[in-house]
């Protein structure tokens, strides 16, 4: 008897944590916006620039491709690949006007595999819970996102 509640409560408990980490590419689809930087140099967060009136965006499309922008640029044509919960953002097109801090700091983790020395890069870590998709990269930064 133990033994047969031992593993039904470890079923269910393996059960509830994959549904929370959930991370198959048909979950990230549609807009995120972002809601907070994670500087791991300085062990800071940062949040969106007071009396901002618009969002950092970034829109997953069908057909692992990405478009979003910035407080200042507008992002298009982005690829992604995703396996399992890892993810790496390829080339994508965008416009050149100078970046503030937030927008920088945004596109850093976008670029993180084309900033990386290593073949093949590192992939970044894509965490979901719920409405928030938190990015981990091997670099500088890592991002939390809210589904809009």
């Amino acid at each position: 008897m133990k033994r047969t509640l031992f593993t039904v409560l470890l079923s269910l408990l393996i059960i509830s944590a994959c549904r929370r980490s959930s991370t198959a590419s048909g979950d990230i689809l549609g807009s995120w916006k972002l809601i907070e930087v994670y500087d791991k140099n300085t062990a800071t967060t940062s949040y969106p620039p007071a009396g901002s009136t618009t969002d950092v965006v970034l829109t997953f499309l069908n057909g692992n491709s990405f478009a979003g922008h910035t407080l200042r640029n507008t992002l298009t044509g982005g690829a992604f690949t995703q396996n399992g919960d890892k993810i790496i953002f390829g080339s994508f097109a965008m416009t050149k006007i100078a970046e503030d801090q937030w927008g920088e700091s945004f596109l850093t983790v976008l670029y993180a595999c084309l900033l990386q020395s290593t073949v093949p890069c590192a992939p970044s870590v894509v965490a979901m819970q719920g409405n928030i998709m938190k990015i981990t990269t091997p670099l500088r930064y890592d991002i939390t996102l809210e589904k809009l």
